[in-house]
């Protein structure tokens, strides 16, 4: 990986710790975090880096957390498919141990307040957020109420008598504004909880929650039916009750979910809050589908309401689908190695991509890499979908077929695929192949290309071989209405 490290302290020896594993730029000069971001030096621009980590020590430097903002926008502005990362070393230095964390000595001599324990600790860091980077992040944070968002039992002691956790609700909100989807699972009944959300004291509002489980049933059950309703994996999920006997039994149950501990003194809370987010929601690359999670989730609430009732054909045809498929965008490739980072069920191949991976196919001459932005009566769906084609001579070969699990069941692959393969044949192609290689999650597109009308060619234990001519007529999606046509 090729690392930029810019901090308001020396870093040599950290990037000297790192060049073992990484390729490093650092700028010139002492204190050049701001300079570089204000003006990038044709030096960084000619690296191009992967990772851009901001080290801003606090406890020995002054640092105006405003500038800090600021920097970072500005860096992902500059950089737009470049993961922007602050990292937290007074939240790493706590968990590491401020005394061993830092050096006094090392601060008078070279600039630099690190012990050798720290350098590790941040390395240690580093390596994780880029492997967190292939690998990907969870996506869920559900919470309990009671003694946890504030102090207090709000069926007992009613709006007025309990006291709202301010700073940790906003450190959770700060979360939710990245994309991390929050989820109730509380031990209540809803006319009791229902007040609170009008209360000027919460920093949470209802509206910020993608799902609400307000009942006295078993938490896992009900966890594990949101991860239904959300088509998500439960193993996507972060769990925080301050009940031991409930986080207990989440553990037991549910043992795939993360079940952090919960701070005995809530004055910890919002720290605890600020290393859950480090360890399981870092920010690698905050795109506009992010933003609009929780907007997203919501909108497919709505869209289950609205199926009531309503046979799968009338359901499909009154949600006025449309699909825009086209040929990648720069703009797009943050978000389609997001893709393939996060989704586990519509994906053939399951091949994590990096963002430098991904603007390699956008230039390759070889590839044809698509991408497909959907949408309905309830609203956009923002970026949902790719598919890589690697072309040689008049062969195609299906890479990545790659869908977003909110996208499911509506027969947008049908559309997407029949706009890939005109694409294809435009370009001169006249056979194409592909593969499914099954993996615990993606079963859902075992039959993908057998719906699409494909031969199978070959089946081992680990995959199966397809193969069609083109051009060609495949059953297509009515429902959608796609762009351009």
């Amino acid at each position: 990986m090729r690392l930029a490290l810019l901090s308001n302290v020396t870093v040599e020896l950290l990037a000297g710790m790192l060049k073992k594993e990484h390729s490093l730029w650092v700028p010139s000069g002492f204190g050049a975090w701001i300079q570089t971001a204000l003006a990038p030096p044709d030096n960084l621009r000619e690296f191009d880096p992967e990772f851009i980590f901001l080290l801003l020590d606090r406890s020995h430097a002054e640092v105006d957390s405003g500038r800090a903002c600021q920097v970072q926008e500005r860096l992902r502005t500059l950089f737009p498919q470049v993961a922007v990362v602050e990292i937290d070393l007074a939240d790493l230095a706590d968990e590491t141990g401020g005394d061993r964390f830092y050096d006094e000595k090392m601060w008078k001599l070279a600039s630099m307040p690190w012990s050798l324990v720290g350098l590790h600790a941040i390395a240690d860091e580093v390596n994780r957020l880029v492997a967190m980077a292939r690998t990907g992040c969870k996506k869920v944070l559900a919470l309990d109420f009671d003694n946890t968002l504030w102090s207090g039992v709000i069926g007992e002691d009613g709006v007025t008598g309990i006291v709202p956790y301010v700073e940790f609700q906003r450190e959770i909100k700060r979360l939710q504004e990245t994309g991390v989807l929050l989820v109730a699972l509380t031990k209540n009944n809803v006319a009791d909880v229902e007040p609170i959300w009008s209360d000027s004291r919460m920093a949470l509002k209802k509206d910020d929650f993608v799902a609400l489980r307000i009942d006295w049933n078993d938490k896992c059950a009900n966890l594990c039916k949101v991860a239904s309703e959300l088509n998500l994996g439960t193993d996507s999920f972060v769990f925080v009750d301050d009940n031991p006997a409930e986080r207990a039994q989440m553990s037991a149950l549910c043992p795939e979910v993360v079940v952090p501990e919960f701070p005995a003194d809530s004055a910890n809370l919002p720290a605890f809050m600020r290393r859950i987010g480090r360890l399981y929601f870092p920010v690698l690359h905050l795109t506009e589908e992010d933003r609009q999670k929780t907007a997203q989730y919501q909108a497919e609430s709505a869209r289950r309401t609205f199926a009531t009732g309503l046979s799968v054909e009338d359901y499909l045809k009154g949600l006025e689908l449309w699909a825009d498929v086209h040929e990648i965008h720069e703009d797009e490739i943050p978000r389609v190695a997001q893709l393939s980072q996060k989704t586990n069920q519509f994906n053939v191949c399951t091949n994590r991509y990096t963002v430098e991976d991904v603007r390699r196919f956008a230039v390759d001459g070889a590839c044809r890499l698509m991408t497909v932005h959907a949408g309905d009566r309830f609203g956009e769906q923002g970026l949902v979908a790719f598919v890589l084609v690697r072309v040689e001579n008049s062969v195609g070969e299906i890479v990545d077929w790659v869908m977003s699990c909110r996208t499911m069941n509506r027969t947008l692959e049908f559309a997407v695929e029949n706009e890939v393969e005109r694409a294809l044949v435009h370009d001169g192609v006249t056979s194409l192949r592909a593969t499914y290689r099954p993996t615990q999650k993606n079963a859902p597109v075992a039959d993908l290309f057998d719906r699409f009308g494909f031969t199978i060619a070959a089946r081992t234990a680990t995959s199966t071989s397809y193969v069609c001519s083109l051009p060609r007529t495949i059953p297509l999606s009515h429902h959608f209405k796609v762009k351009g046509e």
